[in-house]
């Protein structure tokens, strides 16, 4: 599927559910224009994002650093995340970001095809329970193995228009059925297993 039958494919099922699509949104990257990451990078990162997680819940800092070093996970920690790791405090705004993280996992899991993924619905209740903690995570990170690049490929393209419909919503102060943190989590995600941009902290997330 080219990716002008993908947006039409993705508008129409958003127009199916009643969610505003915006025609004239452009394309996203294709194949070509991208680097897709592999199946261990994404293992990694969800892995140490459970611990970066721990932060929103007033987790001892040093030992999820030392964990996070302990499991050679530290390399897939964003550099915005270590700093927070770093940091003595971190602000009320840096917790409800290191909270949404969860969202971001539940789209990593999906990837590698550990999770399904419902836009309309938040992260499983269980799905710490499925990602590596306090224990080696190698086998985790060596044995994933990525869902077919055109299910990504779907969802990127997915995601950028629901991130504009969350957006416009905001703009019009009209009710919207999907949640923009939702939305915004997963689609920064998707567009790094993608690769749309190879640094987690830089992520366009345009629309």
């Amino acid at each position: 599927m080219n990716l002008e039958e993908l947006k039409t494919k993705n508008n129409k099922y958003l127009s199916s559910l009643g969610i505003d699509i915006n025609q004239n949104l452009p394309l996203i990257e294709d194949l070509q224009e991208v680097q897709p990451r592999s199946a261990e990078d994404i293992a990694g990162r969800l892995s140490a994002i459970a611990y970066v997680i721990g932060m929103a819940f007033d987790a001892n800092r040093i030992e999820l650093i030392n964990n996070l070093k302990k499991f050679n996970l530290w390399s897939y920690v964003s550099n915005y995340e270590k700093t927070l790791l770093e940091s003595e405090k971190i602000s009320e705004q840096d917790i409800i970001n290191m909270e949404w993280l969860s969202e971001s996992a539940q789209a990593l899991a999906w990837s590698i095809g550990i999770v399904e993924l419902d836009h309309f619905k938040h992260c499983d209740d269980d799905l710490a329970m499925k990602i590596p903690f306090n224990i080696d995570p190698t086998n985790f990170i060596t044995s994933a193995h990525l869902r077919p690049i055109e299910e990504i490929q779907e969802q990127s393209d997915l995601l950028y228009r629901m991130h504009w419909y969350t957006r416009n919503c905001k703009l019009t102060e009209a009710d919207c059925v999907l949640s923009a943190s939702i939305i915004t989590e997963r689609r920064k995600a998707i567009d790094w297993i993608y690769g749309v941009e190879e640094d987690w902290d830089e992520i366009p997330l345009d629309t």
